[in-house]
């Protein structure tokens, strides 16, 4: 039993059903900006759920979820969390919350974290509301009735595998609250919510169709449903299971690696099969757009690049770009670096007009680099790029540590090879032993997935690797006082249960070595 176990055991599950809203979670809200679907926050039982169109809406809803900034897929979980925390890449003139994070400091009072931790029950509390007000309705043929479900119930497991990977046991809400609600809920166990996860999922995985057409592509799919099974599983070492559904994903037949690198992250070439599931972006100067753009371009570069909305406040490290294989000239070989990274003296791939200067002007980029998987245009405030959620090439490097651990370790090499053939780099040798290999796989995450919301942080907790990761990579390891940080030394580390949910729900118990 771990640190985080120890705490939450024998925790209740919450099952009341009112409708309405999680109000705690919403009165911690900032604003609710999602799709521009109606209705919003105005859903009552007069007035909504009384056909599938009604249906469709409430579900596009809770999609929506995953565009806003604190949720699964934007800026938060790829920079601040994943790739700030493990050092890679970071917000150089960050605010104090983002200096806390990447210092690895986790107060309770982190905005940062707090908000990841709102929407993600803001998303859960949407889901909810279509799972049980779809269920209940008759007005609906049967057919599109399951496919509803089966979208809101993978759409709850995403929430909630954020939830559980990142604090561990949490309230488990699976019905419907509002303001007369008793909001004084308890954690459940990690095992409780990861049996939630994989039972959605399960049923999400049946009623999922393997592609859609038309409107609807870009939808959770049974693709998408096993993505997430893998990664739930792997979280709990259940290697065989993951092994399972892995070979259930690449038999469905659908899905593969983009030839080119640099075209998975292409707006033309959005939902392409290397896709498993991303959050769906459309350009505009409002939130329906992916703002990981102007945090990516160049700050001061001229607007015929940039269209004027450039900040370039989160920057790769040298130290990563160091990991990146080279040939016996010293050259960087790895596509990957060429597809999606600029340097001091080399042109944007879409734009070769554009060269990063050898003397990178101040406020261009601190280090000298960019990452353009999200910049390939000139593009107003938010750009049109899909963020990926989970991609094949993830998955692979999942099936195959779960081949590594069960003795098929020559097997986990082939799929290996898979991602490192598109980077044109060399196999790795069958002979591998089992670290070798373990260690081949989280070399080739950390290159594949920067500035995605996968690869860094949480594969690295998930393994127990974080500490020894960034004791030999970060070059300020000695200023981050990781031996007087206790809450560093748990497997899995957690991060604090946010001050302001504890201040509306005093049931809530706090993570190890935290403090409200």
């Amino acid at each position: 039993m771990n640190d985080m176990e120890l705490h939450t055991k024998n925790k209740k599950m919450k099952t009341t059903y009112i409708l309405g809203f999680l109000t705690f979670f919403i009165l911690m809200s900032c604003g609710d900006k999602f799709l521009s679907l109606s209705p919003k926050d105005t859903l009552t039982e007069e007035n909504f759920y009384l056909n599938e169109s009604d249906a469709q809406a409430g579900l596009n809803g809770a999609y929506g979820m995953l565009q806003r900034e604190e949720t699964f897929s934007n800026v938060r979980d790829a920079a601040d969390v994943e790739w700030a925390i493990a050092g890679d890449m970071y917000e150089m003139d960050g605010s104090a919350n983002r200096i806390e994070l990447h210092t690895l400091a986790f107060p309770a009072t982190n905005t940062i974290l707090r908000d990841m931790y709102m929407g993600a029950y803001l998303g859960v509390s949407r889901a909810n509301i279509v799972i049980n007000k779809v269920s209940a309705m008759e007005n609906i043929a049967e057919e599109s009735k399951q496919l509803i479900l089966g979208q809101a119930k993978f759409l709850r497991a995403l929430f909630y595998y954020r939830l559980v990977t990142y604090w561990g046991g949490v309230p488990l809400i699976t019905e419907i609250l509002d303001a007369s609600s008793n909001l004084e809920v308890s954690r459940a166990s990690a095992e409780e919510v990861w049996a939630l996860i994989e039972s959605d999922l399960l049923a999400a995985k049946t009623a999922l169709p393997k592609t859609w057409t038309g409107n609807n592509v870009g939808k959770a799919t049974t693709g998408s449903a096993l993505a997430l099974l893998i990664k739930a599983a792997l979280w709990q070492e259940k290697y065989e299971d993951v092994v399972g559904y892995g070979e259930e994903l690449i038999q469905l037949g659908v899905h593969g690696l983009v030839p080119k690198f640099r075209d998975v992250f292409s707006e033309e070439n959005e939902n392409n099969e290397e896709i498993l599931f991303s959050t769906q972006f459309r350009p505009s100067q409002d939130s329906e757009g992916n703002n990981l753009v102007k945090r990516t371009a160049p700050r001061g570069a001229p607007s015929e690049f940039t269209g004027g909305a450039a900040w370039s406040n989160f920057v790769p490290q040298q130290h990563w770009v160091n990991t990146f294989e080279k040939d016996d000239q010293g050259k960087i070989k790895d596509k990957r670096y060429w597809d999606v990274i600029i340097g001091p003296g080399e042109p944007h791939q879409n734009m070769p007009a554009f060269v990063m200067p050898n003397e990178v002007p101040t406020g261009w980029s601190k280090t000298g680099y960019i990452v353009t998987k999200y910049w390939e245009k000139p593009t107003i405030n938010n750009s049109g790029i899909n963020a990926p959620i989970m991609r094949f090439s993830e998955a692979l490097l999942n099936y195959a540590e779960a081949l590594n651990e069960i003795g098929r370790t020559s097997d986990a090499i082939v799929q290996i090879n898979k991602v490192r053939e598109r980077a044109g780099l060399d196999q790795l040798s069958a002979g591998l032993g089992k670290e070798e290999t373990l260690d081949a796989i989280f070399k080739e995450r950390r290159v594949e997935f920067i500035w995605e919301p996968t690869g860094g942080f949480s594969d690295l907790n998930r393994r127990g690797r974080f500490i020894d990761f960034i004791r030999k990579e970060r070059p300020n390891i000695n200023d981050l006082n990781v031996d007087q940080k206790p809450w560093l030394h748990t497997r899995p580390i957690v991060f604090p249960i946010p001050r302001e949910a504890w201040d509306r729900n005093k049931a809530l118990e706090q993570n190890p070595n935290y403090t409200f």
